[in-house]
């Protein structure tokens, strides 16, 4: 059974602030992380006296500060509030589960701004009005078009949700997080679906399609590792220039420039990519109805790689740029499901058929028992072993008599059949261009053999006689 769920879909529109709106902008940003550096400072100052502070002390605490040391709308400073306590509450959940980390500390130069439903924004003569507080100057930009991912359909103002105003350090831009409610497919069966997660390929799922098939699907990431070599060949290659430069110099402003567009336009792509791998695994989890998701646990595998010796530098490249966290975070959503993560040791190397441990060489399984002699794909492997563990508790046989049925998908869709249909015309025509230049070139050569005989046979010629070879 497949159900409509309600959820929260972001949309980010990129705006173009005039001189007057930025500067008020840049203004309102700077003072945000100023209030949220003093609550971090009264935090820090309440925890060595023995105090814990709750979500609503600290609101209490902000909103106490003299309106002109605090120049930004009611609401937006109870958020900054509400942001530092959810901080501090991750922080002691990740402490709790035996994860590193630390209270929100660091000093803020500009944080992003949020204006409530109702009061921080409001819609006036097609207008988007921010208001950063009674008595004071805010920002009316023109009424942005927000469009639902889901339904490709205009979302209407009344379905929007609290606004936020980012600047993006990259692009050098400002835009508009814009939240709105809409509806999208929702599992609710009590079929498993398990994830095995990669760097080569993001997700491999598994779930049993009846008691004789497992269908699995392996989602390719090539396109987001070609992103990120893109990404790290351009960056080292305009470091290595910024390194001979003089800092503040004119080619200094300009490499740096650079720098930032060739990142900004990664991290874009990068996003895209990343929601397309959740949308290609959540089709496959809609539509084995299932209820349960568990990913195979890959937390923490980038740490200490360079102490334990564990990873070449390459690796640990590709390591510290796994957008891992953010796949799962996009599939969480898509599902409308909490995953759960299982230890996935050992996975990839044991046999879904007979339990025996192989060594798998490339992407391609073979199990060295003789009288078993099982193939798959390694991923397929391991996705399966983790939803039997998931269902049974340990790695127990498939059996010799099920059919496994792996279906491989690319992340994002290179070509459209009109682009495809026309690289196909421009390849025809270049063909064609080519064969006709040989076919000239050839032309050319065997008349210029014929004067050669021709000039042989006639014998040396003397002072005024030419002889033209093309």
């Amino acid at each position: 059974m497949i159900a409509l769920m309600d959820t929260m879909r972001t949309a980010i529109v990129p705006v173009t602030l005039s001189g007057s709106n930025y500067r008020r902008a840049h203004d309102a940003a700077h003072h945000s992380a100023i209030l949220w550096n003093q609550a971090v400072d009264w935090l820090h100052c309440e925890w060595n006296s023995g105090r814990s502070p709750g979500k609503y002390d600290i609101q209490s605490f902000l909103t106490s500060i003299a309106p002109q040391d605090r120049p930004l709308h009611a609401h937006t400073t109870e958020i900054i509030a509400h942001d530092l306590h959810e901080a501090v509450m991750t922080y002691r959940t990740n402490r709790k589960n035996g994860m590193q980390g630390r209270a929100p500390w660091r000093k803020k130069n500009y944080r992003p701004l949020s204006f409530s439903k109702g009061y921080g924004w409001r819609v006036t003569n097609d207008r988007l009005n921010l208001s950063f507080g009674r008595g004071r100057l805010g920002l009316s930009l023109p009424l942005p078009v927000v469009i639902d991912s889901a339904t490709d359909a205009e979302v209407p103002t009344a379905m929007w949700g609290e606004i936020q105003l980012c600047w993006d350090t990259d692009a050098r831009r400002w835009s508009l997080h814009i939240p709105y409610a809409t509806e999208r497919p929702e599992s609710c069966g009590d079929v498993v679906t398990s994830v095995d997660e990669g760097i080569i390929n993001p997700m491999a799922l598994a779930t049993w399609a009846n008691e004789h098939t497992i269908d699995v699907t392996i989602i390719n990431g090539r396109e987001g590792r070609a992103i990120k070599r893109l990404r790290n060949k351009s960056v080292g290659s305009i470091q290595g220039k910024l390194s001979r430069t003089k800092n503040g110099s004119r080619r200094h402003r300009r490499l740096v420039a650079a720098k930032k567009k060739m990142k900004a336009k990664a991290n874009y792509r990068l996003r895209d990519f990343d929601h397309q791998v959740a949308r290609k695994a959540a089709n496959h989890v809609i539509a084995h109805n299932s209820g349960r998701l568990v990913y195979g646990d890959v937390r923490g595998i980038e740490r200490k790689t360079r102490q334990r010796r564990s990873a070449g530098r390459h690796q640990r490249q590709q390591l510290s740029q796994w957008s891992r966290g953010r796949q799962e975070q996009y599939l969480n959503e898509s599902t409308g499901m909490e995953g759960e993560h299982l230890d996935e040791s050992a996975s990839t190397k044991t046999c879904p058929a007979c339990g025996a441990r192989n060594r798998p060489s490339g992407r391609d399984y073979r199990c060295t028992n003789s009288d078993c002699g099982f193939t798959c794909h390694r991923d397929a492997v391991g996705a399966i072993n983790i939803l039997q563990k998931a269902i049974h508790g340990t790695y127990v046989p498939i059996g010799p008599d099920v059919k496994i049925r792996v279906t491989y998908l690319r992340a994002v869709k290179r070509w459209s059949e009109g682009q495809r249909e026309a690289h196909r015309k421009v390849q025809c025509r270049k063909a064609r261009a080519l064969s006709s230049a040989q076919n000239r070139a050839s032309s050319r050569e065997i008349s210029a053999c014929e004067q050669r005989q021709a000039q042989s046979s006639a014998g040396p010629s003397g002072p005024d006689q030419l002889v033209a070879v093309a």
